[in-house]
């Protein structure tokens, strides 16, 4: 798996929340997510998944739009895109943001996603 694919099926499992567990081929077991925004590192399958559900619990419509994956090389991919959705105000949320996408084995074993916190203050108001 190339890091260009692997960072465009990383984007496709974390918008499919709605499977029970992401492909079996794609992460590592223990692998982590890290953020930019709080530099807190998470398992990836129990964390980041389930924060996912919670946000399209209050955003139905929340999405990685305008996708576009690089690899660098045979272990780093890198995602860019746009988090998108309709606030249960009716507001839009708009933030762009950036994962890097480490790979060992053909499995990605760490996320680390960049993204401006002014922009997701909506986003996490509407979280509680």
């Amino acid at each position: 798996m190339t890091p260009s694919t692997a960072a465009q099926r990383v984007l496709d499992a974390l918008a499919a929340t709605d499977t029970p567990e992401p492909p079996s081929d794609l992460f590592a077991e223990g692998a982590v997510t890290w953020h930019s925004f709080d530099e807190v590192e998470e398992p990836t399958l129990v964390h980041t998944l389930a924060t996912l559900r919670a946000i399209r619990a209050v955003i139905p419509d929340f999405t990685m739009a305008d996708v576009r994956t690089t690899g660098d090389d045979e272990q780093t991919g890198l995602a860019r895109y746009v988090l998108t959705g309709t606030l249960p105000d009716g507001s839009r949320l708009h933030a762009p943001a950036a994962m890097v996408i480490h790979l060992e084995d053909g499995l990605v074993t760490r996320l680390e996603e960049y993204v401006d916190t002014a922009q997701l203050a909506p986003l996490f108001a509407a979280l509680g």
